[in-house]
Parts: structure tokens; C-alpha cells; sequence
């Protein structure tokens, strides 16, 4: 199992995704908390729409990435990481991707 938590990283993140297009990744607060963790398909482009000209517009700021090659891997970062983030619903799966292992 290997996941990583992206913050201020952008650099890092997108070499990732590169490496990795068939991985997946859950955006979510920065720092982090339960209210929003939301999984996506290392392809989808949803997770990335930000301010360009912000130093890491996609790591930084109120927004962090978590990636990893599967989905339960993803989920159980969450669960080991957000205590209080234990039972997953649509509303953690992205609707466009629909992201599967």
C-alpha cells in the first residue's frame, strides 16, 4: 500500500498523476478534515480546477491531494487519517469519473 499526501507540492502531485494514470486521487480540505474528502480518477480534471497564479494552486492553500493506485487504498488512508470520516457515500465519489477499483 502506498499513498501520499500532497501539500504544497504541486510539482510532485502532477508527476505523479503522470506516472499513475491509472491510479486515483481524493481532494480534500487543507489541513484536513472529514467535512470534505472526494475521489477521483487520477485523469479527471475536476480536483484540479484552481487559481493558476497561486503558488501550488493545487496542493496549497485550503486544498490538499491524497493519491494512491487504488480506491480502497484511498479509504483507508481516510479512515487511518480521519477517525471521524468512517462511512463513505455518493457524495465521497465523483460523479464524472466514477471512480472504481
Amino acid at each position: 500500500m502506498a499513498t501520499w499526501h500532497w501539500t504544497d507540492d504541486d510539482a510532485g502531485y502532477e508527476d505523479w498523476l503522470v506516472c499513475h494514470p491509472t491510479g486515483f486521487q481524493a481532494n480534500l480540505t487543507n489541513p484536513p478534515g472529514a467535512r470534505y474528502f472526494r475521489i477521483h480518477r487520477a485523469t479527471c480534471r475536476l480536483p484540479d480546477r484552481s487559481l493558476p497564479g497561486n503558488s501550488n494552486p493545487r496542493t496549497g492553500r485550503a486544498y490538499s491531494k491524497v493519491t494512491a493506485d487504488t480506491v480502497a487504498e484511498l479509504v483507508a488512508w481516510a479512515r487511518a487519517h480521519l477517525p471521524e470520516l468512517q462511512d463513505f457515500t455518493e457524495a465521497n465519489y465523483c460523479k464524472i469519473c466514477t471512480p472504481t477499483d
